[in-house]
């Protein structure tokens, strides 16, 4: 990918992760939803990732396919049936490069990617989702998710200018050390970025890239690579990388370069989505069109959509990207998809539809571009238990209105997504945000850590990400009432620590309170002297929240801190706020009292 223009937006702290993935509001744990019941898809055509069947019937239970055949319902006489009678079941979609954080799986799966395949995030967020992964029976309403959590790049390089700090690799003598720090994070599969020319930003050389590979596979993991042009990818090919993150727009002779994959088996993930955004080229206002003909809700995708990398169409950039995947197929090089969503021009989900279409225009049939989809990265990346409709493989599965073989835009045509057997709810376009008129206190801590929200402060430190920064919270009473006294330690080995109470707006962390029409959040503070900040987190803007600074001394002061400053489509879907003190403070000593939004 070209250095210059490409914009992964990882501007995602640590602390985001967190409070997205809080637990709701409502006090206790929640019950996992078990399915123990049949369920019976009847009559259907049927991809189970390789062939093609008519008439065919899926039973699954328990998250995980029982049977596939024909006449089941008398095997099965008290299962849950639906007739899929002139409709398609294909597996569930796996998207091949995509950046995830927020609720960026939430959206996934409700256009059918129950998989996704991460190449770089902030491996908190990895660490929440691998365990509910392994849990067919755990009804997550969210796609799965692998991930190379952090990459591997040289100092200075591509995956350091998003606004937080990342390890980063000097030389071939640290790459044992650095591939084994990665995979003790819990990476799924090493992913090195590595640019033969360092023509847009600094780049490992030839040397640090032959050793990371051959050390992530002394260590039993995937190595694949991050390339923007021929010379790239065949260096890493040559260097035995199990595959390419992208392709390219060269035009050259590939022989050399699709001969070695061929042979030994290495992938690409073409990312044609994101390399029209790129070069300028539209591919959005189809897909849009034909998800809200059918009453699907894409207002929060369709900036994202809509936005380019550039402005410059370049069209024989982007058809020659086409051909160099042709070259790739006709050579039998395995052909995956992914979208690297969210760039711009892509978002979660609904875009690997249009990178369907986009490899049927460079030459694939519309069954090898669901096989991109499902099976071959399920080969690729040696996940057993996904990718296929066969029996013991999860109840991960589309079942479409159209077949997508007669057209590949028929797989936008979702009658129902199932993900570990349970049916993922459709967007409630109902739920409309509170909006917040008067003013409202948020606290005074005389009774206890209520709201007027219905919702309740509670402390929150790094400590769940594998921090070491640590936090108590106690009322204390004095004469005028009591307040709230927060203590501890902020962790200075963490790349991004944190302490300090958060509280959420509504009771679900996907719904927001509509603040637009307030003035001010104020409250009175004292502590250690030195800046702190409100973080405001907008369901309109999840990739990172509002930081407003404020400064606190030793002395009870009052804080105002004006809204104006806030965009006001982002003030009109609050879900949370936070008061935090960050890595400019080794301790945290804090009092709160008194916190009204006016």
């Amino acid at each position: 990918m070209n250095y210059k223009n490409i914009t992964i937006i990882l501007t995602l702290l640590l602390l985001i992760t967190f409070f997205l993935w809080l637990p709701e509001p409502e006090m206790g744990p929640k019950k996992s939803d078990i399915n123990n019941e049949i369920t019976l898809i009847t009559s259907s055509t049927v991809f189970d990732g390789d062939l093609w069947s008519a008439a065919t019937d899926i039973a699954f239970s328990n998250g995980l396919i029982v049977e596939v055949g024909t006449n089941l319902l008398s095997k099965y006489k008290n299962a849950k049936v639906i007739n899929g009678k002139g409709k398609t079941i294909i597996p569930g979609l796996i998207d091949a490069h995509t950046h995830a954080w927020g609720d960026a799986l939430e959206k996934a799966v409700k256009f059918g990617v129950t998989t996704e395949l991460d190449m770089f995030t902030n491996n908190a967020f990895a660490i929440t989702q691998r365990q509910s992964r392994v849990n067919n029976q755990q009804n997550t309403q969210q796609a799965d998710l692998f991930s190379a959590g952090t990459l591997v790049t040289s100092p200075d390089g591509h995956g350091t200018e998003y606004g937080f700090k990342i390890p980063t690799i000097e030389d071939a003598s640290q790459a044992e050390e650095f591939v084994l720090s990665r995979i003790e994070e819990g990476s799924d599969y090493i992913k090195i970025v590595y640019n033969a020319t360092s023509r847009w930003m600094p780049s490992i050389n030839k040397e640090t890239l032959q050793a990371l590979i051959k050390s992530t596979h002394t260590h039993g993991k995937l190595a694949v690579v991050h390339i923007s042009d021929y010379d790239s990818a065949l260096h890493a090919i040559e260097a035995g990388a199990d595959g390419l993150v992208h392709s390219f727009m060269d035009e050259t002779d590939m022989q050399p370069l699709v001969t070695l994959m061929s042979t030994n088996a290495q992938f690409v993930i073409p990312t044609l989505s994101v390399m029209d955004s790129m070069v300028g080229k539209e591919n959005s206002q189809q897909l849009i069109s034909d998800f809200t003909n059918q009453g699907v809700d894409l207002n929060s995708e369709k900036a994202q959509l809509t936005a380019k990398l550039s402005e410059t169409h370049n069209a024989s950039a982007s058809k020659q990207a086409k051909l160099n995947v042709n070259i790739f197929l006709k050579a039998g090089v395995l052909i995956l998809a992914g979208t690297d969503a969210p760039n711009p021009g892509t978002a979660h989900g609904i875009s690997l539809h249009g990178e369907l279409a986009l490899l049927v225009q460079s030459g694939l049939t519309p069954t090898q571009a669901l096989q991109a989809a499902t099976s071959n990265p399920a080969k690729a990346f040696k996940l057993t238990d996904r990718g296929f409709l066969k029996v013991g493989m999860k109840a991960d599965l589309l079942l479409l209105n159209d077949d997508p073989r007669a057209n590949i835009t028929n797989t936008r045509k979702i009658n129902s997504v199932y993900k570990n057997g349970f049916l993922i709810k459709k967007s409630d376009k109902s739920l409309a945000n509170k909006k917040i008129t008067q003013p409202i206190k948020l606290a005074d801590f005389d009774t206890d850590l209520n709201s007027a929200l219905a919702t309740q402060w509670m402390i929150t430190t790094d400590e769940m990400f594998k921090g070491k920064s640590s936090a108590q919270l106690k009322r204390v009473n004095s004469s005028t009432g009591a307040f709230i006294h927060i203590t501890g330690k902020i962790d200075p080995q963490f790349s991004f620590p944190w302490a300090g109470i958060y509280l959420p707006m509504a009771k679900s962390n996907n719904l927001g309170v509509d603040i637009s029409g307030m003035v001010s959040i104020n409250f009175k503070a004292k502590g250690k002297a030195g800046d702190y900040k409100l973080l405001l987190f907008s369901t309109n803007q999840p990739m990172r929240p509002i930081e407003i600074i404020f400064t606190v001394t030793d002395s009870w002061e009052d804080i105002h801190l004006l809204l104006e400053q806030v965009p006001q489509g982002l003030l009109q879907s609050i879900s949370a706020i936070a008061l935090v003190a960050g890595s400019n403070h080794d301790e945290i000593k804090i009092s709160f009292d008194d916190i009204w939004l006016l």
